[in-house]
């Protein structure tokens, strides 16, 4: 392209060199401008990640129980990943993995709040010691976000530490930290509503609006669908009448999966109205398999297990544009992928000297 723009201009009188030399340096200004405005366009990433839901309990993996009709809505307007894992059988290790992008071994945390469960004496091997922090000097996946010019925010559920320790989400990297607690045992048996579902959707909704002129990322952690199984009264209404599935009956259960999936439509409706659609990736998973109340045949176990039952995930990903909707994908992946994944997305490579085990899908 250079060689053809010497010769021409060697063609041309004086005036056209002139001429020409205005319309190269007219191009260089423009495309200057466009990188820039592209730079202040980064996409939003949004993970949505529910607590406990296995792998079929959602209508878009084979549930012929539920019905998680805004979660359907987005496996079809994105790509399902049918192999999908979390890298840890239950929640703190999972999400520490996730958060941090190593394996266990890396982090430490191996287990929800000890390793030392069941007869001791019975053990055949010593447990390794386990911690329930993730450490400070780990540079997470809030603090490559945030380096990279976005906007961090982390609603729902932590489990990866507590303010004295310093380990809570505002010292990890999220600008916005409304890690809301579950009610204690005692609240809870006072109602059957989880006005948390809709307590972190609707912060979560306020950092969308208040940033959407800016590229952020938003971590939605949802407590649902983690014990105590609980639903508000018209949700159960809902689900008291439906016939038994073929592998799941739990209408509780069903009904309290319905109003998570509720708390997903309100987000999604607002990145829509926003008109942020084509320019936000989002993510759907969960942090680990589903409960012993929720069947997840033909897979083996549960929740806490390392059969695929315990560890194979729902997993959605859309970015209208970019990510073709309707298809689906057969690779296996796993959460620490997601850590490399953002980065890459953000225009960011990883920090000098920060071991990530993922790879980008």
């Amino acid at each position: 392209m250079k060689n053809k723009i010497g010769n021409l201009i060697k063609q041309q009188n004086t005036s056209s060199v002139k001429l020409v030399g205005k319309i190269l340096i007219g191009l260089f200004v423009l495309f200057t401008s466009f990188q820039s405005t592209a730079q202040t366009k980064k996409p939003n990433v949004v993970l949505i990640l529910i607590d406990d839901m296995g792998y079929k309990d959602a209508g878009f993996t084979g549930s012929d129980f539920y019905d998680t009709p805004n979660i359907n809505a987005l496996a079809k307007q994105g790509m399902i990943f049918n192999n999908a894992y979390a890298s840890a059988g239950n929640c703190a290790p999972s999400r520490a993995c996730l958060i941090s992008g190593e394996y266990t071994p890396r982090h430490g945390i191996y287990a929800v709040y000890n390793t030392e469960r069941g007869p001791i004496n019975q053990m055949r091997t010593i447990p390794i010691p386990n911690t329930s922090k993730l450490r400070p000097d780990i540079y997470t996946v809030a603090e490559a976000m945030r380096d990279a010019g976005y906007k961090t925010a982390m609603f729902g559920k932590w489990h990866l530490g507590n303010e004295s320790s310093n380990t809570m989400p505002a010292d990890q990297g999220f600008d916005v930290d409304s890690s809301y607690n579950v009610p204690s045992k005692e609240e809870m048996a006072k109602t059957n509503d989880p006005k948390y579902i809709y307590k972190i959707t609707n912060g979560a909704c306020e950092f969308i609006e208040n940033n959407k002129d800016k590229p952020f990322f938003l971590y939605v952690s949802h407590h649902a669908t983690h014990m105590p199984i609980q639903a508000r009264e018209e949700m159960v209404e809902k689900f008291k009448d439906r016939p038994d599935g073929k592998f799941q009956s739990n209408k509780k259960y069903a009904s309290m999966n319905g109003q998570m999936d509720d708390g997903v439509g309100i987000l999604l409706k607002k990145i829509k109205d926003l008109g942020l659609d084509s320019n936000t990736l989002v993510i759907f998973t969960s942090d680990n398999g589903g409960l012993p109340q929720s069947p997840q045949t033909p897979l083996r176990g549960f929740k806490g297990m390392y059969y695929d039952g315990g560890i194979k995930e729902p997993f959605i990903a859309r970015w209208p544009g970019v990510i073709k909707p309707g298809t689906q994908n057969n690779v296996p992946i796993i959460n620490v992928d997601l850590y490399p994944t953002f980065i890459d997305v953000a225009g960011r490579k990883n920090k000098d000297g920060n071991i990530l085990d993922g790879e980008v899908w």
